[in-house]
């Protein structure tokens, strides 16, 4: 194998997540089973977030006649086409140094393409710019088109969870009132390991929303009815997310997965009692708000 060259500064600036990603067995496992399900021979497909280039090698090798993948980090996409040259896929990968928006502007993407890839998902799924993804590929998808994931559900659960709210706050320290800088608190979401955290839920699981790339109300605000199964301080939601590559599943409810949960904060945290009903308001940031029925 042709060696692969090292940005000098590509071990500060490449997040380390995406090698647990890319180690992720279920992840991986879940994308090729989905490739090989789809009969990609002699099919153009577009990847939105090349990455490590797995994904579009995976749809030369069984078969797509065209892959063109987007990587808007220019290092990335470099060492991208390194990796892809030297597992000789080269002649049918284009990588594409760009976001999907200014290749699409910039005609580098074809129109109607068979699939559609794009695995840019965080914790709480739209924080890798979700809205904008979905509204470049609406714009270049035909009615054939198909597009994996194909359906993004999120779940979500009320909680007390002392320890993410004061990941998220400060108050008094050595007799000093810092709360003003809790101007700058995260409002939609942040990642938790549940492991690590002492969180007591308040409610069941509810299904909180779905995400389909192709829907343009995808994102319009959700209202949920919830019926709290405990008493205590309500913190904010946790939630995860199942994402559907065809009938094969990546989650992020599972521990091993490189995906942690979400933590959505409350502006304040909220006292709520058993067997009581609560209105629960999503927007499409993630910000949640709760309040008594």
């Amino acid at each position: 194998m042709n060696e692969i060259k090292s940005p000098a500064d590509a071990y500060v600036k490449v997040p380390r997540w995406h090698f647990k990603m890319m180690r992720d067995p279920a992840r991986n496992t879940a994308i090729e089973a989905a490739i090989a399900s789809c009969n990609v021979t002699g099919k153009t497909v577009v990847e939105i977030g090349t990455g490590a280039g797995l994904p579009a090698m995976l749809f030369a090798r069984y078969g797509a006649r065209r892959v063109f993948t987007c990587e808007m980090d220019e290092r990335i996409a470099d060492t991208a086409r390194q990796i892809i040259h030297a597992n000789h896929l080269q002649d049918c990968i284009a990588v594409i140094a760009k976001s999907s928006r200014q290749a699409i502007l910039d005609g580098d993407l074809p129109s109607a393409p068979d699939i559609i890839f794009t695995e840019t998902l965080d914790a709480g799924v739209v924080g890798e710019g979700f809205e904008a993804i979905a509204e470049d590929i609406r714009q270049i998808a035909s009615p054939t088109t198909v597009v994996i994931p194909d359906r993004v559900q999120q779940f979500g659960f009320l909680c007390s969870d002392v320890q993410a709210f004061e990941e998220n706050s400060v108050f008094d320290q050595c007799g000093v009132d810092l709360s003003g800088f809790n101007l700058f608190a995260e409002r939609a979401y942040f990642t938790v390991t549940q492991m690590q955290h002492d969180f007591v839920r308040l409610s069941p699981t509810i299904h909180f929303r779905n995400y389909d790339y192709l829907n343009p109300n995808a994102l319009n605000p959700v209202e949920h009815r919830v019926i709290a199964h405990s008493s205590g301080l309500c913190h904010g939601m946790t939630s995860y997310f199942d994402a559907y590559f065809g009938k094969f599943l990546v989650t992020s409810r599972d521990l091993k997965s490189h995906w942690p949960m979400a933590f959505h904060p409350l502006r304040e945290p909220l006292p709520i009692e058993s067997g009581r009903h609560y209105r629960l308001k999503g927007d499409k940031t993630g910000l949640i708000d709760l309040v008594s029925i």
